[in-house]
């Protein structure tokens, strides 16, 4: 553990510095090469990079104004987004004493610790210059979780959200193949070509983001449509993402819609959904994730802490089939056989999608978390890894604790057939076809699998990679002895200010592996060009003298996580 005093101190220089800066507010599209920072940024509205290149500048700030009504009535209630189209390029490369990050502008003037609202309705107050910021100093003691009403410190602002042109398997329901319009915008009104992503370049290049933070965000645009963190539709692979945090996201982590972008280094702490979501025929590949799910529910009315309290580690879908949706065929490319006698219901292109080395820590410890302040409530267990609606791909070297009664791994078998006749494309037929592989994986807990089922017979009768020898997983494994400390426990409220310091967690997360432990060894190296050799299960090596997550993550500047 570095040592303290030295954190204090620059934590009051770095908090005495943010307080210093000047804010830049922006309220137009970015339509030429434009550079942001040092300092910080104000959106004031969605701001879409449209023909240009947006450069963010290491340590640089960017804040999102909050919601200030029921949106799409009027323009001016939507809230502070960043949306990089098809035709813009981002890079945001900060590093790891100089995170980039993006929060929110809600405000706090009278310093309680609880956003401030609007005189008459229950919106968030728009920051104005001269206002005191909720979230105050990001960069030394970032926001808790809860706040210190008991609601959930999330849908603060808008998100981000990246357009590409590489492919997916959405049919051409906008005009043109295998086009879309992202979750989040799907009503945006000004201009919906600028929310459009999909098309037929899978080297498309977006740009470049490394050591980039996104807190606090999730809030919608359109009515039941909310942003995730980070938004990737049709997002190619000469993009880089790499060292990627998302922290208290209302929604999903990160999701993928479609595209061929690859991922290195990618954390999920307290969102309120899924942690990492792929779909519409996502084929990147993803070394070293690493996610926390919540462990406490809010007092709001819905009781749960964002979308649903951290519904599953991953969710990992081929397609957006849904059995009540009577356009299912709008949904989806379909390819007819040669004679025309045939339609080939099968997604295209069919998802590949590949995870390595990720470590997960569900909701729900061995040992009972103490009572949560102000009467809130522990979560629900959470799922782990869970595959659906047709999805193909890989899941290797990972270990997945915690989750309780939930199942840390699970195949879900289509639903009945809709009014067309129509069930789904069976995960259970892509593993017995071979499409799907859990290959020297951890599931630590009791309930971590079902009995025997149709989808497990399916991948064990299509010699995958499951629960026979020769595929290395260990599930339900007595001699797994855990991580070196993965009781996520602190007060979710905070200090007495509402923000993350060491003393809420003396012994801090530590998700390294136990020394000696049975049962996370004999991986294959992972190949492929930008992959790491790694041999050893999850996102972290038990030796690694220090964590990728050092220094520019939210609980790692909070004092929370291990060095």
């Amino acid at each position: 553990m570095r040592n303290l005093g030295i954190i204090a101190l620059a934590a009051a220089i770095i908090a005495l510095s943010a307080s210093a800066s000047a804010q830049t507010i922006v309220s137009a599209n970015v339509v030429a090469n434009t550079t942001w920072g040092p300092g910080e940024i104000v959106l004031q509205n969605p701001i879409f990079v449209i023909g240009a290149t947006l450069t963010i500048q290491p340590g640089t700030i960017i804040r999102g104004q909050p919601r200030q009504g029921i949106t799409p009535l009027s323009p001016s209630n939507y809230p502070g987004a960043l949306i990089v189209t098809r035709t813009g390029r981002i890079i945001a490369i900060g590093n790891t004493l100089q995170p980039i990050i993006f929060t929110t502008a809600a405000t706090d003037n009278n310093n309680d610790g609880i956003a401030d609202t609007n005189v008459g309705n229950s919106f968030l107050r728009e920051w104005t210059p001269g206002d005191l910021f909720l979230d105050d100093a990001p960069a030394a003691a970032p926001l808790a979780p809860i706040n210190k009403a008991g609601f959930g410190n999330v849908r603060l602002w808008g998100g981000v959200v990246i357009l590409g042109n590489a492919p997916t398997n959405l049919a051409a329901r906008t005009g043109a193949y295998g086009e879309g319009t992202v979750e989040g915008l799907t009503a945006y009104g000004p201009a919906p070509v600028n929310a459009s992503y999909g098309g037929l370049e899978p080297h498309d290049d977006s740009g470049t983001l490394r050591f980039v933070s996104i807190r606090h965000a999730g809030d919608e645009i359109v009515p039941n449509n909310e942003l995730n963190g980070l938004s990737l539709g049709g997002v190619g692979d000469g993009t880089v993402l790499e060292n990627i945090e998302i922290y208290c996201n209302h929604d999903d982590g990160i999701q993928w819609f479609g595209g061929t972008v690859n991922g290195k280094n990618l954390a999920a702490f307290f969102v309120g959904d899924d942690s990492f979501h792929m779909d519409q025929g996502y084929t990147g590949v993803n070394q070293f994730m690493f996610s926390i799910q919540p462990f406490f529910n809010t007092l709001e009315p819905s009781g749960a802490f964002g979308q649903a309290s951290g519904d599953k580690v991953a969710e990992l879908e081929g397609d957006d089939y849904r059995p009540d949706d009577a356009a299912f065929f709008d949904n989806l490319n379909i390819r007819n056989d040669v004679t025309q006698l045939i339609i080939d219901t099968t997604p295209w292109p069919l998802s590949s999608a590949v995870i390595y080395n990720l470590t997960a820590i569900g909701s729900t410890p061995d040992v009972p978390n103490p009572a949560l302040p102000l009467g809130i409530t522990a979560a629900a267990a959470n799922r782990g890894l869970q595959m659906r609606n047709g999805f193909a791909g890989q899941v290797r070297n990972s270990i997945v604790v915690n989750t309780g009664t939930a199942r840390g791994f699970e195949l879900v078998v289509p639903v009945p057939p809709d009014e067309d006749g129509i069930s789904g494309f069976n995960v259970a037929d892509n593993a017995t076809n071979g499409l799907i592989s859990l290959y020297c994986s951890t599931l630590q807990n009791t309930a971590a699998i079902s009995n025997p089922s149709a989808e497990q017979t399916a991948i064990d009768n299509g010699n995958n990679e499951f629960t026979t020898t020769s595929d290395n997983n260990t599930i339900n494994l007595a001699g797994f002895n855990g991580l070196q400390n993965e009781s996520t426990y602190f007060d979710p409220t905070g200090n007495a200010a509402g923000k993350l310091d060491a003393t809420l967690k003396p012994v801090p997360i530590n998700p390294r592996p136990n020394a000696g432990i049975i049962g996370t060894g004999g991986c294959v190296a992972p190949k492929g060009p930008g992959l790491s050799g790694a041999t050893y299960r999850g996102a972290f090596e038990r030796v690694a003298p220090v964590l990728w997550t050092t220094d520019w993550t939210a609980l790692s500047i909070g004092g929370l996580l291990a060095d």
